[in-house]
């Protein structure tokens, strides 16, 4: 009986079925995408902001070291727990010297490093690193160093020098000397302008410090801090500590670089971290909202829709409480129809949703994301609080409509 009621009820009335079927649609649509973009967006968005500079600056402990740090122990920071998350690193080595080019000379920093070097690591994926992957948003006019005997030299030291790229520079450092071919001026906005920037070897043999390196910049993909990831772990118990530790905090990730590199003492670079954390949640907590602001504003279209629809059917409804039903039997009536656009409505959306959020990360971030499985149960449980919320109110109207009254006319 409730089974044929139901069906007379579609094929009488496609019109508002298709219309309550439309909004819930649309509502799991858009919670599907807006979720399925926000379980990705932290992953792709922290990707995006690798491209602002390293994260994790490793430098010589105040115990050991010598004031240096090994360039052999450089591999081993892509074979800690969180070697995935390490996105690149690059070393430094600096000196004081005296710069000649031109009949004109300056005292300056000369910074030896690598640009893009092949880094081999016993048992791992070969990966390129350096500047140009730590730091893509350096402006170079010109090209980056392709030999030992090549640099890239800051824009403002450049202008007191007068070189433009493809000119010559001295280096000068007791009585040793090295001849640099300019193949790039670099802008940055920031000291590096005030550096000549040359390979490692070439710099560590002009200062006498073959295999040793005074600092490191390391760019990771982090989760956002939170209370406990700023926790000291000295004060953790050990379950704490092993729950920190696997969790990629920035705080976390720079202890992993700091037991693999002899005589180091890793920090976050906090005005990157911070803003990070920040820009990350505020995204998530943006998506978040408009997802249910998109919820919203489907069950009040359902709920529009259903009291039209109810105004409609009042004579229907009047009649059926006349011959004997009850609240409960009227309200299954309604309650189960709702129930069966909503499913079909959330599967339609889910799939909808999904062609959404691709679309939506192509155009953004140029890339595909997975749909993770709990996206489907989340696009049918978000069309069922769209119709039940959407239903409250046409119900309890269909429930006080009086036979008497309407039955009369």
């Amino acid at each position: 009986m409730l089974f044929r009621i139901l069906k007379n009820s579609f094929l009488k009335r496609p019109k508002s079925v298709f219309l309550v079927f439309l909004s819930i649609a649309m509502g799991a649509a858009v919670a599907t995408a807006f979720l399925g973009i926000a379980g990705e967006i932290s992953h792709k968005m922290a990707l995006e902001l690798r491209s602002y500079g390293a994260n994790i600056l490793l430098e010589p402990s105040a115990v050991e070291g010598g004031g240096f740090l090994r360039e052999e122990d450089l591999p081993k920071i892509k074979t800690v727990f969180w070697k995935y998350n390490i996105t690149g690193f690059t070393p430094y080595l600096f000196g004081i010297t005296e710069f000649s080019a031109g009949g004109k000379k300056e005292r300056g920093v000369i910074a030896g490093t690598w640009f893009a070097k092949q880094l081999e690591v016993p048992g791992e994926e070969a990966s390129v690193q350096g500047i140009k992957g730590i730091a893509p948003w350096w402006e170079v006019q010109g090209r980056w160093p392709e030999n030992a005997d090549e640099a890239i030299i800051g824009a403002a030291l450049a202008k007191r020098l007068k070189i433009v790229p493809g000119g010559e520079v001295s280096a000068l450092l007791k009585g040793r000397s090295q001849n640099f071919h300019v193949a790039g001026v670099v802008t940055t906005g920031g000291y590096e302008e005030e550096q000549l920037f040359a390979p490692l070897v070439t710099v560590q043999s002009l200062l006498q410090q073959q295999g040793k390196v005074s600092r490191v910049q390391v760019s990771a993909l982090t989760v956002p801090m939170d209370d406990f990831g700023k926790k000291d772990p000295a004060t953790m118990t050990k379950d704490e500590y092993e729950k920190w530790y696997c969790t990629a905090y920035v705080t976390s990730v720079a202890k992993n670089v700091e037991e693999v590199m002899a005589g180091s003492r890793a920090k976050p670079i906090w005005q990157i971290a911070s803003a990070e954390g920040a820009l990350l949640k505020k995204l998530n907590s943006v998506m978040l909202f408009l997802t249910i602001l998109a919820l919203g504003a489907s069950a009040a279209s359902v709920s529009t829709s259903l009291m039209a629809s109810m105004a409609e059917r009042s004579p229907e409804i009047a009649l059926m409480k006349a011959v004997g039903a009850d609240r409960f039997q009227i309200s299954s009536i309604f309650i189960g129809e709702t129930l069966i656009i909503s499913v079909a409505g959330g599967i339609i959306g889910y799939l909808l949703g999904n062609q959404l959020a691709q679309v939506i990360s192509r155009s953004v971030f140029n890339s595909t994301i997975a749909s993770p499985l709990w996206l489907f149960p989340t696009a049918i449980i978000s069309a069922l609080v769209v119709a039940i919320a959407g239903s409250i109110a046409p119900l309890r109207r269909a429930l006080l409509v009086e036979p008497v009254r309407v039955l009369k006319g």
